[in-house]
């Protein structure tokens, strides 16, 4: 049986090899189909021995698609996108079901990333990845289409789902942005519901673009409407049901999340992506019982069938984890320890568990020395960089910065000369006040994401240690950078000197910019100079027309444990500013709760 791969493509150079090299094993043709690449996607093509074919471009994916199937002469037609990737280990499942003489049509799981890199977070969907040739299948819709076929009608018999895997880099965010696909999307789908503006699976569509827009009230209205005439049957409806809850929840629409998370179990009782949703909102009301009623009832639901898919492992580490957090919360750290070692069973490679379990050890009186025992007995027998790497994390978050640095100088022992470690090791050293020593491995770091920051860390080394004619030269090369960091730094510098500062700036808006790069220097300062340093740095607060900056101080202190201090920035705020919210309240609250004397 003949394979032949199937794609449309336009300016997919940073894609397509990735593509063509995870099918180029097993498919006996590609059929690259190109609609106006200005870049080098035709020529990756032609080297990969790809049969590349022009089409102009009409704003209808199908006419493309029926195009690209017309020109393929296998037996068997698979379709992938550009920026997809076909699972290693899943080769060999594709070339078996090639001589299935019973099913026309496969469907395969798609794992989209989400976020900023390839990770852990996936949301998934089924798409039609294999089709037999031949017998009259072809696409319809100008966007989001349909398979049909033109001689018989599809009979479900003929179609199956299997678990193998195609990873999609579409959704992340740096891949969205410079594609602009909801962009092109909407067009397309204006058109559409022009023609015909009570079709439910177009404005399902529609109101998908919203949501990746951030759009959410329009994203909403679109849901609703497609919502109507809800049939639960149809393939896409489960689908409509998420993201009608995940806008409501994003619009903090809570009651009407919670009515439609209800309806949503009702029509899907196995849909365990809904029952961990409902578990999470209960879990953010802080109504425990539930919540842990919720998460316990995914485990037992596990996965959800493969066409209600959406969220990875709610069925798995994701409820165990969450099973955690409640009770870490509630201070039973017996259960919420037992809860974080089930997730590591379920996902060893997710590591958040780790800082939780070290966590729960100091706060059970553990020593320094078991801490450490347990921590690394989770990486096995022999340690290696990644491993010594995220021991040095886990400690540092808990501010054990020996601990950490001991982890780091491991690492950088084993690698040698590493960017990353670099920087590790001199925070780790900045944070024990050891400028002379943090500031040497800053200088290591010549260039990529860390050495803007290491620039900043070496002006303050500076700073604290009185070399304020090497601190002014740093300042001139951080004031290429492409931020407001330097006039906020350049400030503090000054005032450290007792020089005469000028306003920062009087602009309200403009204001609130700088208020956060000042708030990002005094959580910087309160941690690791003297408090005489700090007093300086909060003058820097007066340079700038902002009515909040009382609260956020109030909660820089409250965030840092001095809730004395943070008590009294909170009353300042009202007083003067009128200034206080939700969270504040609620800090005002437990600060009272806390046995100890608030001066006011």
């Amino acid at each position: 049986m003949l394979l032949s791969l199937c794609m449309i493509v336009k300016n997919e150079e940073d894609n397509l090899p990735r593509c063509l090299e995870s099918i180029k094993d097993i498919v006996d043709e590609m059929i690259i189909v190109d609609t106006g690449s200005t870049d080098d996607t035709i020529k990756i093509a032609k080297s990969y021995g790809a049969k590349v074919f022009h089409f102009e471009w009409n704003d209808n994916f199908s006419d493309a698609k029926n195009f690209s199937l017309e020109q393929a002469k296998g037996d068997w037609i698979m379709t992938m996108d550009a920026d997809e990737e076909l699972s290693a280990s899943d080769k060999n499942k594709v070339l078996s079901l090639l001589n299935n003489r019973d099913i026309d049509v496969f469907l395969f799981q798609t794992l989209s990333y989400v976020g900023n890199t390839p990770g852990l977070e996936t949301v998934n969907n089924l798409n039609i990845r294999l089709i037999r040739n031949h017998k009259g299948y072809k696409y319809m819709g100008a966007i989001h289409e349909q398979l049909y076929n033109s001689i018989n009608p599809i009979k479900g018999n003929k179609v199956k789902t299997e678990k193998i895997i195609v990873y999609h880099y579409g959704y992340l965010i740096k891949v969205a942005i410079k594609k602009d696909k909801p962009s092109r999307n909407m067009k397309i789908l204006e058109k559409l519901l022009e023609n015909d503006p009570n079709h439910n699976f177009h404005l399902y569509n529609m109101g998908n673009e919203y949501l990746r827009l951030r759009k959410f009230e329009k994203a909403l209205a679109c849901f609703k409407k497609a919502y109507e005439n809800f049939m639960p049957n149809l393939a896409y409806c489960p689908k409509l049901l998420l993201k009608m809850i995940i806008t409501l929840e994003e619009l903090h629409r809570h009651d009407e999340e919670l009515k439609m998370l209800n309806t949503g179990l009702q029509y899907y009782p196995k849909f365990t992506d809904l029952e961990y949703i409902r578990a999470c909102l209960f879990h953010r009301q802080k109504k425990y019982s539930l919540a842990i009623k919720g998460f316990k009832k995914c485990i037992e639901m596990g996965e959800p069938p493969l066409d209600q898919y959406n969220i990875n492992d709610v069925g798995g580490y994701r409820a165990y984890y969450a099973l955690g957090e409640i009770h870490s919360e509630l201070g039973d750290y017996d259960d919420a320890y037992y809860y974080y070692i089930e997730t590591i069973k379920a996902k060893p490679n997710f590591y958040m568990p780790l800082y939780r379990i070290a966590e729960i050890l100091v706060k059970k009186g553990r020593t320094i020395d078991v801490t450490k025992a347990t921590l690394e007995k989770f990486f096995g027998e022999r340690l290696n960089v990644g491993a010594y790497t995220k021991l040095g994390d886990i400690f540092f978050g808990m501010r054990k910065y020996r601990v950490a640095l001991e982890y780091f100088l491991k690492a950088q022992e084993i690698l040698k000369t590493d960017q990353n470690l670099d920087y590790y090791v001199g925070m780790s050293q900045f944070h024990l006040k050891n400028y002379e020593e943090a500031y040497k491995n800053f200088e290591k770091i010549e260039e990529g994401i860390r050495y803007e920051q290491a620039i900043y860390k070496m002006i303050l080394c500076e700073i604290f240690s009185n070399h304020m004619e090497n601190a002014e030269k740093l300042l001139h090369i951080a004031k290429n950078f492409k931020n407001k960091n330097y006039i906020v730094f350049k400030s503090f510098k000054n005032l450290v000197e007792d020089m005469e500062c000028e306003i920062i700036s009087n602009d309200k808006e403009e204001s609130k910019q700088f208020a956060n790069n000042i708030f990002m220097l005094l959580d910087i300062i309160i941690k690791v100079a003297t408090p005489e340093m700090f007093e300086k740095a909060l003058q820097l607060l007066n340079l700038i027309e902002n009515d909040e900056v009382l609260l956020r101080l109030a909660k820089h202190y409250y965030n840092n444990g001095h809730y004395n201090l943070a008590y009294q920035e909170f009353i300042r705020s009202i007083k003067m500013f009128d200034r206080i919210d939700k969270e504040g309240v609620e800090m005002m609250k437990n600060i009272l709760d806390t046995p100890m004397t608030v001066t006011t």
